[in-house]
C-alpha cells in the first residue's frame, strides 16, 4: 500500500496558529537597511543573508565599479545597468543621475527583477529608474534563459543562443523562454534614450550584446564610458570591437577575491575583470 506523505492543508488548530506565527516572524525580518557614503544615501529591501551581503559589500566587491560610477555619471545624464541583478549599482548610478536624469535597469532573471523594483520603488526612483525584464542579444526573438538559481541576489544565470540541450544547459535549474532584443533596435524604436556610460555584466554574453549595439557605438550618441565584465573566451573579440569603434582601455580592476587571488601571484590575465573603456577623442 502507498502511503501519502502529503500534509493537509489549511492545516487546523495548533498548526495554523503555528503556521501563521511564522510567517509573521518571517514578515518582521523583512527589513529595508540603510546605507550611506556621506554624500548619498540608500535603501535596500532585504529578506535573505545573499541579498545583506550584497549590501553590506556594496563599497567593498567592487570598489572600482563604485569608483568609475562615482568619478563618471553626472547630473542629468542616461545609464544602462545591463545585467542589474537587484540593483545596487542602478541605485548608486540613479543617485548621481537625479530626476533629470535616467537609468535603463536590464535584468532577465524573474527574482532579482522582483528585487529591483523594491529597490526602485523604497528610494523613490520610479521617475528615474525604467526596469526592464528582458534580455538583451545581438538579434531579437525568443531564447531560453537558464536559471543557476531561482533564489534572490544569486549570478550565473544566463540568456542562451541555442535552443538545443547541452551540458552546461543541464547543470541549471529550470529554463524559461525568455524574450531578448538588441540596444540598436530599442534605440530605432524610440524606447530607450542613448546613454552616457554603459555597465555590462551578465556572466558571459557580454560580447553578444556588443554586437547588438554597434549603430549605437558608431554614432553620434555614443557612450562617453563602458564597464565591460572581461572573461575568457571572449576578452580578445570584445577589445578588438571597441577598438574598431573607437574606445580605447583606460583601466582594469577586480573584485576584493580576485585581488586577494593575483596578490597571491595569479596571473591576472587568467582572473575575470572588469574593464573602462572611453571614447578615442576624450
Amino acid at each position: 500500500m502507498i502511503r501519502s506523505e502529503a500534509k493537509s492543508w489549511p492545516p487546523k488548530g495548533n498548526t495554523k496558529k503555528f503556521y501563521k506565527m511564522i510567517l509573521r516572524f518571517k514578515e518582521w525580518l523583512t527589513q529595508d537597511i540603510h546605507i550611506s557614503d556621506k554624500q548619498y544615501d540608500y535603501r535596500f529591501r532585504c529578506e535573505t543573508l545573499r541579498e545583506f551581503n550584497r549590501y553590506l559589500k556594496i563599497f567593498i566587491k567592487e570598489p572600482g565599479t563604485v569608483e568609475w560610477i562615482n568619478q563618471n555619471v553626472k547630473n542629468g545624464q542616461t545609464f544602462y545597468d545591463i545585467g542589474a541583478n537587484i540593483g545596487v549599482f542602478t541605485i548608486l548610478a540613479a543617485s548621481r543621475t537625479g530626476k533629470s536624469g535616467r537609468v535603463y535597469a536590464f535584468e532577465p532573471h524573474g527574482a532579482n527583477f522582483a528585487r529591483l523594483i523594491d529597490n526602485i520603488e523604497i528610494n523613490g526612483l520610479q521617475q528615474t529608474v525604467f526596469p526592464n525584464n528582458f534580455a538583451l542579444h545581438n538579434q531579437e526573438g525568443f531564447f531560453p534563459f537558464l536559471y543557476k538559481s531561482s533564489d534572490v541576489g544569486t549570478s550565473d544565470s544566463q540568456l542562451s543562443p541555442s535552443c538545443v540541450a547541452s551540458k552546461a544547459e543541464e547543470a541549471h535549474k529550470i529554463s524559461e523562454l525568455k524574450y531578448s532584443t538588441t540596444i540598436d533596435h530599442l534605440l530605432e524604436l524610440g524606447e530607450i534614450k542613448a546613454p552616457h556610460h554603459i555597465k555590462i555584466d551578465v556572466d558571459g554574453n557580454e560580447l553578444l550584446i556588443l554586437e547588438g549595439m554597434r549603430q549605437l557605438l558608431s554614432g553620434t550618441q555614443r557612450p562617453l564610458t563602458l564597464q565591460i565584465e572581461m572573461n575568457d573566451p571572449h576578452k580578445t573579440r570584445i577589445m578588438d570591437l571597441l577598438k574598431d569603434h573607437q574606445y580605447r582601455l583606460i583601466h582594469k580592476h577586480f573584485t576584493k577575491s580576485q585581488s586577494r587571488r593575483k596578490e597571491n601571484g595569479c596571473d591576472p590575465e587568467t582572473l575575470g575583470y572588469n574593464a573602462v573603456f572611453c571614447q578615442e577623442s576624450r
